[in-house]
């Protein structure tokens, strides 16, 4: 469906009360997130939040709304966000807070135009007696005060915003999390146009304290506040690459970003402590900044921990080290860094990538086997060192090692091993194929199965699709097209009993939509005539269910 022609896809009624929501000036808010994602605030019986994803076409991707509509697909609320959504997008409006009705921006822009300089000062201090985020937003933007003043207006910004949404409760529910953070947004944009760089970077560093800090006082199921937190953390790395930073302020902002590693705020968030020392490589040109840099991340690394986090935090720590090693020191020191720091698999990583560059493959195997005891009981990077050793071993013309390694591989679940296998098996190709299937059947898991059916969709081997199908019904609409044409009857046969079953365990509209989507989908292998057959049959079973019998009307 596209925002172009959705008024094609929907139920005439629906579409009516959804354009009437937007024609009636409903839509009260609207907010632009991250992935062409809207989110609209609509009133009407009760209020209700309607998300939209766009693609970069046009394309409806998905929406929602938290309304209890469930008599169709869309409701008209989110009907009235799509034809708003058209609205904005037809014009390329910048996506602000902002009534809904053009008309009604005319009329407040016709009011005011025609008023006196002093009226309109007397309407703003007005409206900002009983609304300090306003205020304080207009100070910080228009004020010609010091810093300072600025910098005490943000923070009574962003402590209202924290006490508005935060409220009796103490806590930023869900829903409001986004509207929350939303506000919070405002600020990055007010920082990012300022000329004093200093007060830019301690503001970015109050918003970056309280989005932290928000995170033990709001849900953030939806990501809203980490995105808010990367959006600032790139903010300040934006700031502090200016040339006027660089000339002028350039130790002071490197201590302080520096020193507000140290903030317990960012206790139990230390990947957002390693951003902030990325951004401090801005500065590592001076030496003096440099040497501070490296006392301060080997203060930060905790010795001889066993606890996972700390362990990937130090590995973090580190190659942040061994960048400034690269970048300043000499290729002897770089390289006595790695092999002082082995056990963490990006530095076996690095020897390795360099022993196979030079072709030492006897030296990766060395390598990869000391990896593979050191994590044996950690699977991603077993199979990275396990890969490694192949190469070598290929390298090398090892086959009965290879052969032996290339199974290990594939039976963990990588099938790009298969054909590696193939070529290196040493009796006839269908006894080996027939051996790997049965030995594939006796396992168990989803991953065991996973592989079976890629090793016979590899060999189109239809017989043993069929058979695992009987077992595994649900597997029809996977397969229907690729069998139907060698087993037409066994095919339509469990793609019917597949729906039935599917029919027996619904109980909701939902249900019933998603039922006839799958007979849609038999149509396609049994025809228009069985299709029509078999809806006749469930109506008749479930004559009692009006809302079945609705949808199977619709197909």
């Amino acid at each position: 469906m596209h925002i172009h022609d959705f008024e094609n896809h929907i139920n005439q009624n629906i579409l009516d009360r959804g354009f009437n929501y937007y024609n009636d000036g409903n839509i009260k808010k609207v907010y632009k997130q991250r992935n062409n994602k809207y989110v609209f605030y609509i009133e009407g019986g009760d209020d209700y939040e309607v998300s939209v994803e766009i693609g970069d076409h046009g394309d409806i991707l998905n929406s929602y709304c938290d309304c209890p509509y469930d008599l169709g697909p869309i409701c008209k609320h989110e009907v009235a966000a799509y034809f708003k959504l058209f609205e904005m997008l037809d014009q390329e409006n910048d996506i602000e807070t902002a009534p809904s009705k053009a008309n009604k921006r005319d009329t407040i822009y016709h009011v005011l135009i025609n008023l006196s300089k002093q009226e309109l000062i007397n309407i703003i201090v007005d409206v900002t007696t009983n609304d300090d985020i306003l205020k304080n937003s207009l100070l910080i933007q228009y004020g010609k005060g010091d810093g300072q003043q600025a910098l005490v207006a943000c923070q009574e910004i962003i402590d209202s915003i924290a006490i508005k949404y935060t409220g009796r409760e103490g806590f930023i529910t869900y829903r409001n999390t986004w509207r929350f953070v939303s506000e919070l947004e405002g600020i990055v944009e007010k920082v990012r146009n300022m000329e004093n760089v200093q007060i830019a970077v301690d503001i970015a560093l109050l918003l970056l304290e309280e989005a932290i800090d928000a995170f033990s006082y709001a849900d953030d199921s939806n990501g809203d506040i980490g995105s808010l937190i990367t959006e600032t953390l790139e903010l300040i790395e934006e700031i502090v690459s200016r040339d006027v930073v660089i000339s002028n302020h350039k130790m002071e902002i490197f201590e302080k970003l520096l020193a507000q590693t140290d903030n317990e705020v960012f206790d139990g968030w230390l990947e957002y402590k390693i951003d902030l020392l990325s951004i401090c490589f801005d500065f590592v040109d001076d030496e003096k900044c440099r040497e501070q840099l490296i006392n301060k991340i080997e203060s930060m690394i905790e010795e001889d921990s066993n606890d996972d986090y700390l362990q990937y935090g130090n590995e973090k720590l580190l190659q942040l080290l061994f960048q400034l090693v690269e970048d300043y020191g000499t290729q002897a020191e770089a390289e006595q860094f790695i092999h002082e720091h082995l056990q963490y698999s990006s530095f076996r990583e690095k020897l390795l990538n360099k022993y196979l560059q030079d072709k030492n493959y006897e030296k990766v195997i060395e390598l990869a086997k000391e990896g593979e005891k050191q994590d044996q009981d950690s699977l991603r990077p077993l199979s990275k060192w396990k890969k490694s050793r192949y190469k070598a071993l290929k390298s090398l013309s090892r086959k009965e090692e290879q052969r032996i390694l290339a199974k290990e591989l594939f039976l963990a679940g990588d099938f790009d091993y298969y054909q590696e296998l193939k070529e290196l098996a040493t009796n006839n190709l269908d006894e080996f194929y027939t051996d790997l299937k049965l030995e594939l059947k006796k396992g168990k898991g989803w991953h065991t199965t996973r592989l079976f059916l890629n090793l016979i969709e590899k060999e189109n081997d239809l017989e043993e699709i069929l058979e695992f199908v009987k077992s595994n019904p649900r597997y029809i609409e996977d397969y229907a097209e690729k069998l139907v044409n060698h087993f037409e009857e066994d095919a339509i046969e469990i793609y019917k009993k597949y729906i039935e079953a599917a029919a027996s365990a619904s109980s909701n509209r939902r249900d019933y939509q998603r039922v006839c989507q799958k007979l849609k989908g038999y149509k396609k292998i049994a025809g228009k005539q069985r299709q029509v057959e078999f809806k006749k049959e469930l109506k008749a079973l479930y004559r009692r269910r009006p809302a079945f019998i609705d949808e199977l009307g619709r197909v």
